[in-house]
């Protein structure tokens, strides 16, 4: 199958080769990987992201020379596809790049059921796929990553559920209390009713409860919303100290100033809009607003090598948006896979697997980057609050991971 069939062209990072290294170049030796992602459709705006961080990466990699694997050089070569949001082309856009172009390995995808369907074809054929979904860890148990199991090559660049969502809760509640003139103890969540978000609903409320807040209800409203006034008003109805919006950017960005007309809550979250994308679009509230990003801000970061990523990220000619920041649950993950490489000294995927869950990677997301015995990774997630009537007034605050997750 050739590219023409999935309506995208192929996309080969170039070999740079460095003076001296002229062996390399009369050997020409490579290594392919895969990169499957929406750069079309509904779930672009994720999409992109997953793209842009993996040539990132891929390009810096080989500017630096490549990777030495078993004594000798490679450099590598990315195979970027267009999945379009459509769950069919990614499996198709998987096929190929497994059966046809033999990749070692692929990043993605942006939604749990479309990377699901693409590990029946990656895991068989012992091809290792990185995914920065929070749901897999649904999928990932210590029998299905063991030695012969049926996910012993999927790895989560995400952290699990639990721990976002109690990093995110002790951050809002920890930004806005200065702001409330009383202890904040009554939460509300607002959320798409999709697959992500009854997922998402079963996790935040818990985190919420732990640090001893109360949430009345899970408010529930179609993907496609653009008039609010029906659940905010009901969310109002409780006198919330907080009014919790997830998951969509787009979504939350139109229900917020409906939400600070009405004055449901005295203080507000919405879930992945990074304060970069809030001072660029001269947005205000009258109302203190904490913003999380996943995992770490592309604008006002707290973290100085963030802050250095994302520059070398949109300089490439990644487009600024509400999800730029997931582009660090991949950048990361390419380069932690070539040290993996090199550490193994082979490109066996079971010798890779077995340095992936060895290896300790100070990358951007964390400077002890490192896979548990179940695939996964813990790190930070940065919150930010954005001081009433101002677009530039952002206060950022990096807030480490429980250990353990909160009675369900």
């Amino acid at each position: 199958m050739k590219t023409g069939t999935l309506g995208r062209s192929l996309l080969v990072a170039s070999a740079v080769v460095l003076l001296g290294q002229s062996a390399v170049a009369e050997e020409g030796k490579t290594v392919k990987i895969g990169v499957i992602g929406a750069e079309s459709g509904g779930m672009v705006s994720v999409g992109h992201t997953l793209t842009a961080a993996t040539r990132l990466a891929v390009d810096e990699i080989n500017k630096a020379g490549g990777i030495n694997v078993g004594g000798e050089n490679y450099m590598i070569d990315l195979l970027v596809r267009d999945d379009r949001s459509d769950v069919n082309v990614a499996i198709a856009a998987t096929q190929e790049l497994v059966r046809d172009e033999g990749v070692k390995a692929i990043f993605g995808s942006e939604s749990h059921d479309f990377t699901i369907a693409m590990a029946k074809i990656t895991q068989p054929a012992k091809v290792l796929q990185f995914a920065g979904n929070s749901s897999l860890d649904t999928v990932l148990t210590p029998d299905s990553v063991a030695p012969g199991g049926e996910d012993h090559y999927l790895f989560q660049t995400e952290p699990q559920e639990f721990q976002r969502s109690g990093s995110i809760a002790r951050g809002v509640t920890t930004l806005l209390q200065p702001y409330i003139d009383h202890p904040i103890k009554t939460s509300v969540m607002l959320v798409g009713n999709d697959a992500i978000g009854q997922y998402l609903a079963k996790n935040y409320p818990p985190a919420l409860e732990s640090i001893g807040q109360t949430v009345p209800e899970v408010i529930f409203y179609p993907p496609d919303t653009t008039d609010f006034s029906p659940y905010l008003t009901r969310a109002k109805s409780y006198h919330p100290d907080v009014l919790h919006m997830w998951y969509n950017g787009d979504s939350t960005l139109v229900a917020l100033p409906q939400a600070v007309e009405l004055n449901v809550a005295p203080g507000y979250l919405v879930f992945a809009v990074d304060p970069g994308l809030w001072e660029e679009r001269g947005l205000t509230s009258e109302a203190p607003v904490t913003l999380s990003c996943i995992p770490i801000c592309w604008g006002e970061s707290a973290n100085a090598d963030a802050k250095a990523y994302f520059e070398r990220y949109f300089a490439a000619g990644a487009p600024r948006g509400v999800t730029s920041s997931v582009s660090l649950l991949y950048y990361d993950y390419v380069k932690m896979l070539a040290k993996a490489w090199e550490a193994a000294g082979t490109f066996d995927p079971d010798a890779t697997v077995d340095a992936l869950l060895k290896l300790e990677y100070d990358g951007v997301v964390s400077d002890t980057l490192t896979f548990s015995p179940r695939h996964q990774v813990a790190h930070a997630t940065e919150v930010c609050v954005v001081e009433p009537n101002t677009s530039d007034q952002i206060t950022c605050s990096v807030q480490e991971p429980p250990a353990e997750p909160p009675p369900m």
